[in-house]
């Protein structure tokens, strides 16, 4: 009887993959095709030659063991690939959200600021117009 395991988060984008404990009946009905849906490469090219090489006659037995193992399989495959537990995933979480904002820059002081715009006035690099556009918007702010 299989019953609903943890369900493990994916490492970059979060989806959820729902893992089973007990019996594997789709491992067990479905054998080396079930391998290969579920991305178990590894396991799969060792089943297929095991099959090749009986002429198909361990077909049986590759079907009763991974009914028994396929669910763990399965679950230790994702955890390698990155997978995270729920509660690892929620540490993950705090790290990054709890993350220390860089500290904000000091306004300038106004009047210096004031003194900066007319000592550019003063050596001709703006004129009276932008130097008047200038000190209203920094008064305006």
């Amino acid at each position: 009887m299989s019953t609903k395991g943890e369900v493990l988060r994916h490492p970059v984008n979060g989806s959820l993959e729902q893992t089973w404990d007990g019996f594997s009946w789709p491992g067990f009905f479905f054998g080396v095709i079930w391998l290969l849906v579920k991305g178990l490469w590894g396991h799969f090219v060792i089943n297929l030659v095991i099959l090749i090489c009986t002429a198909g006659f361990a077909a049986p037995v590759v079907w009763i063991v991974y009914g028994f193992i396929g669910n763990g399989a399965h679950k230790a495959s994702l955890i390698k690939k990155g997978y995270m537990t729920e509660s690892q995933w929620a540490s993950k979480e705090k790290t990054t959200v709890s993350a220390p904002l860089p500290p904000t820059p000091a306004p300038r002081d106004r009047v210096a600021q004031l003194k900066e715009l007319a000592e550019l006035r003063d050596r001709g690099i703006l004129n009276e117009e932008e130097f008047t556009r200038q000190k209203a918007s920094l008064l305006d702010a």
